[in-house]
């Protein structure tokens, strides 16, 4: 997730701090000459240039170091990959990881697509499940036989117990002939609304169970200065998520949405054209900047009242935790408006590159992530649900969401489900509506990439 603002200083003083404890600068910089800058270190929001080099985040004995990709980002003093960081330190004190975070996710994407396609990869590097991780896997479209990814059954006793302890159907989106090429750090639902208690209570408002109320509460604020939706689509793949995962799935269910994207229907269908509209509708609900802000802006509009609701996904919880407010007392968490039963999910998932500079340091730290006190750890920092179900729930919220997803039906994300060519340039499409305030640009892009999804 994207770094807050306000809250790298501290953290970046203590890294460098254990830097030069250790000793292990000059390694960093000639470990890492083209790894992508942290914006942890830089105090950049999320799609910020950073222009720093990468943090360490485990000073350990001085070895050969490892480096993890992700965009997972700092928010205020809650930081996953600190927490992963110290829970591998007590299983391997010795390591030194390397932060290579590359900002948001559209961003790190982006970035290492460069360094993959390139044969410079990173020791170990955040995909979502599905899709978005198996084209490192099939990448010739048919097996695993030019894979960039080296299965881990046989390198590791782990995954027995993975297979234990983890769902099926998640295992299942990481796995190719039988053979396992991802850990599963985690699950998000991405079918969520927060919104703020102190501006519901100040005018009145209910939380909404249809699009209708949607509309009601648009009406309502009309005029107040506070915006119904805070929206943040600087980075495009926000508008998707509100498009697809939250507002196609509630107009015209998982089986549609699930159809349409496994390529299966016709591009210009009407029900498509339809959520189109009503997508439009909602953009034209939110704040009018939107296409400056990065999604965790956005967040922040709902933090100080100055917009009722965001759509995104549920790692908005942390967020909000983190600027001091209590879910239940200053700010409420539901799903979008007529999805209540349904849970669209994406998991964070972790691989071995083939030409991993430290395969051996990276295999210890994928045994970190798929570990109970990995899992932990980096989910109590995202209030997130683990990818394990023996590791239990931190609180009836999160307690519920197992359940859902226990029982489903569950309903993959974008991300997993179509080639990432096909969601870039769909998302630049919803960019393009959203700023002309006509469905026709997301219209073409769905009809000229739709060969794509076949």
């Amino acid at each position: 997730m994207p770094a807050h603002p306000a809250s790298p200083s501290r953290s970046a003083a203590r890294l460098r701090a254990a830097c030069l404890a250790t000793g292990v600068v000059a390694a960093v910089g000639v470990a890492c000459a083209g790894c992508k800058p942290s914006a942890r270190a830089t105090g950049g929001d999320a799609g910020s240039p950073a222009t720093m080099s990468p943090v360490v985040l485990d000073a350990g004995a001085p070895g050969r170091p490892i480096e993890l990709f992700t965009w997972w980002q700092k928010t205020a003093e809650s930081d996953a990959l600190e927490e992963l960081s110290a829970a591998h330190r007590r299983r391997y004190p010795a390591d030194v990881l390397i932060d290579a975070t590359a900002g948001a996710s559209g961003q790190g994407r982006s970035t290492l697509r460069r360094r993959m396609e390139s044969d410079e990869p990173p020791d170990t590097f955040q995909a979502n499940a599905g899709n978005d991780f198996m084209q490192w896997v099939l990448v010739n479209g048919v097996d695993d036989s030019a894979s960039k990814l080296l299965p881990l059954d046989g390198l590791t006793a782990d995954v027995a117990e993975w297979r234990r302890a983890m769902p099926k159907a998640l295992l299942d989106l990481l796995t190719h002939d039988g053979k396992l090429y991802g850990v599963p750090s985690n699950v998000h639902r991405i079918n969520t609304l927060f919104y703020s208690r102190a501006v519901f209570r100040r005018f009145g408002l209910t939380e909404p169970k249809t699009i209708d109320d949607l509309r009601r509460i648009a009406h309502r604020l009309q005029g107040t200065g506070v915006w119904s939706i805070a929206l943040g689509s600087r980075d495009p793949w926000t508008l998707a998520l509100l498009a697809f995962e939250c507002l196609l799935v509630a107009r015209e269910g998982p089986t549609f949405y699930e159809s349409y994207f496994g390529g299966r229907l016709h591009a210009d269908d009407a029900r498509m054209i339809a959520d189109l509209d009503a997508f439009l509708e909602v953009v034209a609900m939110a704040n009018e900047d939107h296409a400056q802000l990065s999604w965790l802006q956005a967040v922040d509009l709902v933090a100080s009242g100055k917009a009722a609701m965001t759509v995104m996904g549920d790692w908005v919880r942390g967020a909000l935790a983190n600027r001091g407010l209590k879910l239940g007392d200053d700010f409420g968490e539901i799903a979008f408006p007529q999805t209540d039963g349904v849970f669209v999910f994406t998991s964070d998932a972790f691989g071995l590159p083939k030409l991993a500079k430290n395969r051996e340091g990276a295999l210890r730290l994928l045994e970190t992530m798929g570990s109970v006190d990995g899992q932990r750890a980096m989910n109590a920092a995202k209030d997130a649900l683990s990818a394990r179900t023996d590791v239990p729930p931190g609180d009836s919220m999160l307690e519920k969401k197992l359940a859902l997803m226990k029982s489903g039906p569950l309903v993959l994300a974008l991300s997993g489900l179509v080639p990432a060519r096909f969601a870039d340039d769909v998302a630049g499409g919803l960019a393009d509506a959203a700023r002309q305030h006509d469905a026709e640009p997301a219209l073409h892009a769905l009809r000229s990439r739709y060969a794509l999804l076949r």
